[in-house]
């Protein structure tokens, strides 16, 4: 009879939990906790309505006192608890001295069945990486995101901190998708789904192109997260109406979805639409006035109406808000460079620049305000770093090729030029650059492992070993220049079995791989 009655108690606990009435299901699994004994699978899930209740010291309270803290799920609870309520050096100091996991007193019973240890060592790693990015220790943070997303690639929490804190750079974020995937027991089907949402997420900077949507997943054309992805690609590509309009479109499903308003607000500005940002920014603040996103609007008002010192204020309130928010500090940074402060933005660039180890944007504007000073070498400088880790964003490419011109220095600007035509497919447009480059530099193999790189991507395999040929006349040990001469005799020897179409897509994947540095 008792048991007949605790199941019955158990299902009511979860329905009025379900229906979100946390009261009922507290009272209802407080007598569970009775009538099953003390069974620490009831007592978790006394403990996790409190959870919700937002009543932590409670839970902890009875995690303890029922000497559960000994069991791993107990411990991670309690530091679940703790970092709820911003204890964050207890929550560390508790997961560090965490218990071996074991079968006593396992997590509760979830509707597919009980939680798997990699699920659970998933969720322990995931607040491990939130611990220590409250405590300012992002290198553990990010080590700790890529862990959780190792035991369960279902774990986006885990993804989008890597990926919205710019813990790495978009390169990185391929290879931390594919190790993920290919190191998982993930199901084929699965495995292009979560390759597919993962993908859409990462940066935009180091690849232009349209996602593809795969034909087996076409159900999600009209998906938030994919409308999204879409925006900020072609936000990325200077096409704002089209970004706008595909927010719009997005917002319509979803109006508080945080990234798409983010691109939102992103092409209000550039399209000068000040009224709808007015109104979107005042509409913010008053529903989500804690919010980092709120007060971003409203800066970037003030920024449209070039009402600097304003700006300023709500920016800085955001970044206080989300510290790893980076169009904040980099729209901050721009406020006080639009009024000639450029102590203050080289110091907001340089903070941004610090916690945003995986972003470029920050070291392009250090080095445009050094540009601005008169100072080329450290432009330069910082122009590079920025290459580094995004070598095929144009406008980074496009400002280093100014800073050249401005410095007289030809050959560069022309070679810098040409890969920007050569970003957006206009090959007839990156020849002539390097046709001019040819003839300031005269023999210069660099310039004709250039020519021989354009040509490869046209398709045209015969001028590409002509000029590959070139290049290692003047530099025989250049490695590019020989693996690119050995994909272009490759192709000319197969240019009888394959499309001319088909050989530019080949010579595009190997591109990723292998784009020079020299030029």
């Amino acid at each position: 009879m008792a048991h007949v009655m605790l199941e019955a108690i158990r299902s009511k606990v979860e329905k009025e939990t379900q229906k979100h009435q946390y009261g009922n299901a507290l009272f209802w699994a407080d007598k569970a906790v009775s009538l099953g004994g003390g069974d620490p699978k009831d007592i978790f899930t006394f403990v996790n309505i409190l959870y919700l209740r937002g009543e932590y010291r409670r839970a902890v309270y009875f995690i303890q006192t029922n000497r559960l803290q000994i069991s791993f799920y107990g411990a991670y609870l309690i530091a679940k608890c703790q970092a709820a309520r911003g204890d964050w050096n207890e929550a560390k100091e508790t997961l560090e001295l965490l218990p071996e996991p074991s079968p006593l007193a396992p997590p509760p019973i979830s509707a597919d069945g009980v939680m798997t240890e990699q699920e659970l060592m998933s969720s322990v790693y995931l607040l491990k990486g939130t611990v220590y990015q409250a405590l300012d220790n992002h290198q553990f943070a990010a080590q700790c995101f890529k862990l959780a997303l190792k035991e369960d690639p279902y774990c986006v929490e885990a993804y989008e901190n890597l990926v919205y804190n710019h813990y790495y750079t978009g390169k990185c974020e391929g290879e931390i998708i594919s190790d993920t995937i290919d190191n998982s027991d993930l199901t084929t089907e699965e495995a292009e789904l979560i390759r597919f949402l993962y993908a859409g997420m990462s940066k935009k900077y180091h690849n232009q192109q349209k996602q593809i949507v795969p034909n087996s997943l076409t159900c999600f054309n009209n998906n938030v997260t994919v409308l999204t992805s879409q925006a900020e690609r072609l936000y990325y590509n200077c096409r704002f109406n089209s970004s706008y309009e595909t927010c719009l479109r997005a917002l319509k499903i979803d109006p508080y979805h945080f990234p798409t308003l983010l691109v939102h607000i992103g092409c209000l500005y550039e399209l000068g639409k000040k009224n709808d940002l007015f109104i979107l920014g005042h509409k913010l603040v008053e529903l989500y006035p804690k919010a980092y996103i709120s007060w971003y609007a409203v800066g970037i008002y003030y920024s449209l109406i070039k009402k600097w010192e304003s700006a300023r204020q709500c920016l800085s309130k955001s970044t206080s808000l989300n510290k790893l928010f980076a169009a904040g500090w980099l729209a901050y940074g721009h406020a006080f460079a639009a009024e000639g402060e450029n102590d203050q933005a080289l110091a907001t660039y340089f903070t941004a620049s610090r916690l945003l180890k995986g972003c470029h944007l920050p070291l392009l504007y250090i080095g445009l305000q050094y540009g601005s000073t008169n100072n080329p070498l450290l432009a330069e400088k910082f122009f590079k770093e920025a290459i580094s880790l995004a070598p095929n964003d144009p406008f980074v490419l496009a400002e280093m090729g100014a800073l050249y011109t401005q410095t007289g220095k030809w050959e560069y600007a022309l070679s810098y030029l040409q890969q920007v035509y050569r970003i957006a497919k206009q090959y007839d447009q990156a020849i002539k650059c390097f046709k001019h480059a040819q003839f300031l530099a005269c023999d210069s193999s660099t310039v004709y492992t250039g020519l021989g790189f354009v040509y490869a991507l046209q398709g045209n395999a015969i001028l590409a070993v002509e000029y590959c040929h070139k290049a290692l006349d003047k530099e025989r040990q250049d490695p590019f220049t020989i693996q690119l001469l050995e994909m272009s005799l490759t192709a000319l020897a197969g240019s009888g079995d394959k499309s001319d179409e088909e050989e530019i897509e080949q010579e595009e994947r190997e591109e990723i791989k292998c784009t020079p540095t020299a030029f």
